[in-house]
């Protein structure tokens, strides 16, 4: 019998979220700057736009966060895979995929945007020319609306992996 396994989902959350965080957070403490498209409106405005040296690392910093979920979503394909004797339904690897993502999802909305930036506020985090700003770190409107963004981009993004993982 074919089934989910919460053990499994949040292990497989766990592994993605630590990958794609070290990604984010590593990147983050090298050049907050090039994470500027996630930073509030006004304080984009407050700072001149990314180098072109910065857009490069973006890249970089891009193609890492992209093979950091690609790998550990692999992985978790391949354990779905192996603990249902080699065959899963779509939608079992839908949900599967979809409750993977959406821990990272969770993770993002509260390791990542509240807790580290919104409470802990480290240095690395405030973006030269912004200083007195941090306020607008707790747009809590805004870290929901990402949440819920997420929650569909997920929804999304599951269909694909899905179909390479069901079949």
């Amino acid at each position: 019998m074919i089934t989910l396994s919460l053990s499994q989902i949040l292990m497989d959350g766990l592994i993605l979220s630590i990958a794609v965080g070290v990604v984010i957070i590593g990147s983050l403490a090298a050049n907050a700057r090039l994470w500027l498209h996630d930073y509030p409106a006004a304080m984009q405005a407050k700072v001149p736009p990314l180098t072109r040296r910065e857009r490069q690392a973006r890249l970089v910093v891009t193609a890492l966060f992209l093979a950091a979920a690609v790998g550990a979503l692999a992985y978790s394909g391949s354990r779905l895979l192996i603990a249902n004797g080699g065959t899963v339904s779509f939608l079992t690897a839908y949900l599967h995929v979809f409750f993977v993502l959406n821990l990272f999802n969770l993770f993002d909305a509260v390791v990542i945007d509240w807790l580290l930036i919104a409470m802990l506020k480290p240095r690395f985090v405030i973006l030269p020319g912004t200083e007195g700003m941090e306020y607008l770190f707790h747009d809590w409107g805004l870290h929901l609306r990402n949440y819920l963004k997420g929650i569909l981009f997920c929804a999304v993004i599951s269909l694909p992996t899905a179909l390479i993982i069901a079949f």
